[in-house]
This record gives C-alpha cells, structure tokens and sequence, in this order.
C-alpha cells in the first residue's frame, strides 16, 4: 500500500521542475493526499512553476496540494523527499576557471575535475546545511541531489550524517538512450537491463541484458565492422550525440567493457587528449564573447529575461505547449523518463525499482573501501538501498576508478569536516597529472578564482608548496 509522498524541491523556480512533475503525475495514484513543496528565494519564480504545475493536463487527474514558499524550514516539516537542483557554476569564475585549466593541460568540467573539486568546496557547507535541517524536522526522508558533483555532496552527506543522500544523474536515462542508438533505434528503451559500477560520469555495465538476451549478444548483432552512427532525429544535438556514440563504441571494441553513459568528462578519462581537444575548442568559442564583468552581468540578465518570460506563461490565458517533446527544447514538456521518477514511486512503496546513482560504497563494489564514493545499480523499496549482487570495476579499469572514488571521497570528508588539509589531500588524490610539478601553480590560481571559498577550506593553500 503506498502512502502520500511529501517532495520538495529545492531551486523550486528552477525550469526543470515542472517537466519532472508532470512525469511523476502520470503514475497513478502517486501524490494522492501528498503535497509538492516549492522552495525558492525568489518566491516569484517558484509561484510560476506552481501556478504552471497547477495548470499542466495531469494536474487534473491528481489530489496534490502546491505550495511555494523561500522558507525551507517549513517546507521541510514532515517532507519524505528533498531534491536539490540548486546550481553551483557561475561567471565569471566558470569562464576562468576553463581558461586556467585549458592551460595547465587539465580536463575541465562539473564533475570529475579540479574544476568539479572546487565546485564542491563552494556548495559543500550549503549542502550539509540542509541535511542538518532535514535532521531536525523530516530525519526519515531521502535527499536526491541532482546538483553536479553529486557523488560528493551524497558522500558527504551519507557519510557524516543520518540523512541517506542519493546522487542522481542523467547517466541513468541516457544509457537507455545510447544502447538503442548503438543498435541503430533513435528511441528510449526501458527494456535495457544493466548493472553498472564506478564513478558517476564514469561507471561501466558489467552485465545486462535486453528482452531476455545478453546485452553483449545483442551489440554483437549491431557492432558489424562498418557500424557508424546513426542520424539522430529525437534532440537538437545530432553532432554532439553521434560523437559520443562513436567514443562509447570505440572503448567497447577495445576493451570490452561499455561505459555506462555518454558524459564527456568521463570518457575523457579515457580518452584524455579527445577531453582536452574538446575544452580548448569550448574555450576558443567562450572567449570570443567573454569580459570578466560583463559577462557575468549578460549571463545573470539572460537567466532573469528567461524567468520574466516563464513567469508570463504561467499567468497567460493562452495554454502553454503541453505537448510538443521534451528533446524539442520545450520548457513546458513533460520528461517521463527523469531518474527521479523511479526514486520516487519506489519511495512510495508502490512497487520496488532499480536505479543507478550515487551512494557511498557499502560493501556493494568489491575491492573499493566501504565509505568511498561511488555510484552503483541498487534497488529502492521504500527507504531502502540494496545494492545489486556481485559487482565489480572491470580491468583494466579498476585503478582509475579507484583513483577517483578516493579523490571524491577526501573531498567529502573535507567539505563534512571543513579541513582545508583534507581539502588539499583530495586536489592531490585526483589521479591525472598526479604529482606533476605545474599542478601547484594551477591549483594556487584556482584558489584565486574561487575567492568565495570558506575560510576553512582556503586553508588548503598553505598544504600545497611542500
């Protein structure tokens, strides 16, 4: 029997919100009795993606009550789910943050990289802040953490207090994407069952299987040694997706093992001077346009230009586009396919699902310590985790990825400990360029761009000339 799920949503004005929700109201049943709790310091923002919620198709068919509110406190009375959304990256430090490691020859992104680390340093205390408060008034509710180095901010929070704290990721719809894709469907296939471990970004299947068949089986009768690519006709990144494909198929082939989805920071890993081609061809284009000052203030303009429109929608008398798909850039679609969803209807209790997200390690990966962060198959019934049986890393993978659990694991205890040594430990634990005399001086020039760091974790500095 399900009970009625309490959500907040954290970032509450964020446009990702309200296609999440529609999904979620598609499952019959779901938020009956329940309530969406909208949290947002721009209160006017979270009223247009409630006003919106309220007047999306689905709403009709649900007993859910909305609310929006800027305080968290409340919100987060009685809640059994909190997502937080909240983004971390901003201009100009983003923009020269990509400069400095373009130059030091480092990979850049939001995850797996120093820049990643640094993100985490920023967001770290916010994101124990609210497992504190979560402690105090719902300490039996899950945190979802879909802001970017999710694995972190889980670790840190699993690891350090009584809240359980999923990372979750894109990773989880896109392999459903890219398998199908890899045999010549442009379509998402829930069919594709697969068992992944690793690190988010950068996780590998180790089994799976499609309509009953092994998984390896059913690529062998695509993978002709003339495959390409096919033409993608579902998003408005053809390119970008095909490429991504081709480095996926080129890994399996030569390996044998299929990396779990196609995020570029981590197949860079991989593929380490493809990750830094694609960063100082990202940094030739950003910089054409790029002013330290103006750039930020364009940037902050857009995004509330951006709002303005939306809040327009939600207060117009003609409908929105309800129905044009997601992968069409429509802010109004609804997204059936979010990772969340499962999250929650297991959360529910209304049937147990499996995931693949971030979760501090637990016994689930051989040959990795417990408290490292990993992300890793598991199903969820109710509040419950139970990792998949018997994974793994497979070779000769394992090192790496070793590597960058510890990495992100010292970040954790860093950000939970606010220890500016651990911090430093973690900078040195990332395992390319490991020890390489030039990373002082990039990592010294991070810490100017990160100027907003605390004053705990500024403390690295002083760990690094030695």
């Amino acid at each position: 029997m399900s009970k009625p799920v309490n959500v907040v949503f954290l970032g509450g004005g964020s446009l990702r919100i309200l296609p999440i929700v529609r999904g979620l109201f598609r499952i019959l049943g779901l938020f009956d009795g329940g309530s969406i709790r909208l949290v947002d310091l721009k209160v006017e923002r979270a009223e247009a993606v409630g006003t919106l919620i309220k007047r999306c198709p689905e709403f009709k068919n649900v007993n859910c009550q909305v609310m929006w509110t800027n305080d968290l406190d409340r919100a987060l009375d009685g809640a059994d789910l909190f997502y937080l959304t909240t983004a971390v990256e901003r201009e100009p430090s983003n923009t020269l943050a990509l400069k400095a490691s373009v130059e030091a020859g480092y990979l850049h992104s939001d995850q797996l990289s120093i820049n990643g680390a640094f993100l985490a340093a920023r967001a770290g205390g916010m994101v124990m802040n609210f497992a504190r408060k979560m402690e105090k008034y719902c300490p039996d509710a899950m945190m979802l953490i879909f802001a970017n180095p999710v694995a972190v901010f889980s670790a840190a929070v699993s690891n350090y207090t009584k809240i359980k704290a999923l990372g979750i990721c894109a990773g989880f719809c896109n392999h459903r994407w890219d398998l199908p894709r890899i045999c010549g469907r442009d379509s998402y296939e829930e069919d594709w069952n697969v068992v992944a471990a690793g690190v988010n970004h950068l996780s590998f299947i180790i089994r799976g299987e499609y309509q009953g068949r092994d998984f390896n089986e059913v690529l062998a009768d695509s993978l002709t040694p003339d495959w390409k690519p096919m033409p993608i006709t579902s998003y408005n990144c053809q390119e970008r997706i095909q490429e991504g494909l081709q480095k996926l198929v080129d890994v399996y082939r030569r390996f044998g093992s299929m990396i779990f989805s196609s995020e570029g920071d981590g197949m860079s890993h991989v593929l380490w001077q493809w990750g830094l081609d694609k960063n100082r061809e990202q940094l030739s284009e950003r910089l054409r346009s790029f002013d330290p000052v103006h750039t930020a203030a364009a940037e902050a303009q857009a995004m509330e230009d951006r709002f303005a429109s939306y809040i327009s929608a939600a207060h117009a008398s003609q409908e929105p586009d309800w129905h044009t798909p997601l992968g069409q850039d429509n802010p109004f679609a609804a997204d059936v396919n979010e990772i969340s969803i499962p999250i929650i209807k297991a959360l529910a209790g209304l049937e147990p699902m499996r995931i693949t997200a971030s979760y501090p390690n637990r016994g689930a990966v051989s040959g990795i310590p417990d408290n490292y962060a990993l992300e890793y198959t598991m199903e969820l019934f109710e509040n419950n985790i139970t990792p998949a049986e018997n994974m793994f890393i497979p070779q000769p993978f394992h090192g790496l990825i070793a590597s960058l659990s510890e990495h992100q694991t010292l970040l954790a205890d860093a950000i939970a400990q606010k220890s500016g040594k651990l911090f430093a430990d973690a900078l040195e634990a990332y395992p390319m360029n490991r020890f390489d005399e030039k990373r002082i001086p990039f990592f010294k020039q991070m810490f100017g761009i990160f100027s907003d760091l605390a004053p705990e974790l500024k403390e690295a500095e002083n760990y690094l000339s030695w």
